[in-house]
């Protein structure tokens, strides 16, 4: 009788993988909504992104220009509605990030221009510069890497400007630590 108790739990696991269903990149994990993950993220909400360098009175936030909503910038905290983001999870540590104002249909996305990398908002698709990775820093805030720019690149601020580039990682840069601010639940009415 326990020889059978042991087999069934040495078991459990092949059949839990058995069993769960594998996803693809375009999908999130369903019933992951409501939860938070190990960076303490749920995708039913929106955050306000602030980082070390910029300060808590400036947050990330998408420009609008006619329909083009092409640039990103650092700009004065407000509770507009361009400056929340919601984190799609697309795998344990890879998100697809996407601003209130476009819904499901822009992400946040990296092109190469002119030898450096840009970010802009882009139409929602399954390409790496939608594919955000996470890294959660000794000091509580996070680094943005991305698949397109690499493991080496993350999303940091240009000193002068406060325009957000990615740029070579620093443990030092203070415009690479990330910290997360809940701004509000997601609806999908």
């Amino acid at each position: 009788m326990c020889s059978q108790w042991l087999i069934i739990f040495m078991l459990l696991p092949f059949l839990q993988v058995a069993l769960t269903r594998i996803i693809g990149l375009d999908e999130h994990v369903a019933g992951e909504d409501l939860k938070e993950d190990q960076f303490g993220i749920a995708s039913s909400y929106f955050y306000k992104l602030t980082n070390k360098y910029s300060g808590s009175n400036r947050t990330l936030e998408t420009i609008i220009t006619g329909d083009n909503p092409e640039d990103i910038k650092m700009t004065l905290f407000h509770n507009y509605d361009i400056g929340y983001w919601r984190f799609i999870r697309l795998s344990n540590n890879k998100y697809r990030i996407q601003n209130y104002v476009y819904g499901g249909s822009m992400s946040l996305d990296i092109v190469k221009y002119k030898m450096k990398y840009k970010l802009h908002m882009n139409e929602t698709a399954d390409i790496s510069g939608q594919y955000w990775h996470l890294t959660r820093l000794s000091d509580g805030s996070f680094r943005f890497t991305n698949d397109f720019s690499g493991p080496k690149m993350a999303l940091d601020i240009q000193a002068d400007t406060h325009k957000p580039i990615m740029s070579k990682i620093d443990v030092n840069h203070l415009g690479q630590r990330w910290i997360f601010m809940k701004a509000g639940k997601y609806s999908s009415d």
